[in-house]
């Protein structure tokens, strides 16, 4: 199932895709997933980033391709973004006026169902709303440059850097999905989402052990191989198997 939010007439609603029309629903994605009857075509509706999350969890180091030689932490490397980087599927990535180093990370998100604090793995997976494509925008200076900051608040969490979508989808099997970023069309990530160091379950234990998951929380689970610069002008598409393609335009700030 493809959980859509969407923006119509300057309101914002939710609904189910099937096909190319949206089933609308009454609320969010929370509940009973009640249908009120209306239908919206996808073409005639803005798609929004498909949850409006408290934080987003974003993990470092989560695929050998990504660290080379360097041997993996024995446990998740968490970092958080603040709720004010989300963008829309379609939204502009804005690169910063201080740093035009800024690369693309196409990475799997996952979306956070019900409120989740002191889980297990075992009972991690009863927590997950479902997934989605995401984009971890990291401005590489302010990262490791001379002019790098102690924490990644620049880095990872300016306006437009975490874009997230197109939609949620349900019932797929995170542990096994191809993962696939392209610039301008070109192949520039291409992983499975089985090759992750710590997978989904073993990172909300060990997150939700000491902070809580609320409804809409997403988790970036981490990106693979090597990424590099984006120039104003380009495209970025991350597509995530079974769910769809997430498409940013990348622009300068003005």
């Amino acid at each position: 199932m493809h959980l859509v939010r969407f923006e119509r007439g300057g309101v914002i609603g939710h609904g189910i895709l099937e096909g190319d029309r949206i089933a609308q629903i009454a609320g969010g994605f929370f509940g009973d997933l009640q249908r009120t009857g209306e239908s919206a075509a996808l073409a005639d509706v803005t798609l929004k980033a498909p949850s409006s999350p408290t934080k987003i969890i974003n993990l470092a180091g989560n695929y050998q391709s990504h660290i080379g030689g360097r041997a993996p932490s024995p446990r998740p490397q968490p970092f958080l973004a603040p709720p004010s980087s989300v963008q829309d599927p379609g939204g502009p990535v804005v690169i910063p006026a201080g740093d035009p180093n800024t690369h693309y990370e196409g990475e799997m998100a996952v979306i956070i169902g019900k409120r989740c604090a002191r889980v297990s793995e075992a009972e991690a997976p009863a927590y997950v709303l479902g997934v989605c494509a995401a984009n971890d925008i990291s401005a590489r200076s302010w990262q490791g440059g001379a002019d790098k900051d102690v924490q990644w608040w620049r880095g990872k969490g300016a306006d437009t850097f975490s874009p997230f979508g197109p939609w949620i989808t349900t019932g797929l099997d995170y542990n096994n999905l191809d993962l696939v970023t392209r610039l301008n069309g070109e192949v520039v990530q291409d992983t499975n989402t089985s090759q992750l160091i710590h997978g989904v379950d073993a990172i909300i234990a060990f997150v939700s052990a000491v902070m809580t998951l609320e409804p809409g929380d997403a988790i970036f689970t981490g990106t693979s191989g090597t990424t590099r610069m984006m120039s104003p002008g380009d495209v970025v598409e991350v597509e995530l198997e079974g769910n769809g393609t997430l498409r940013n335009p990348v622009v300068a700030d003005t």
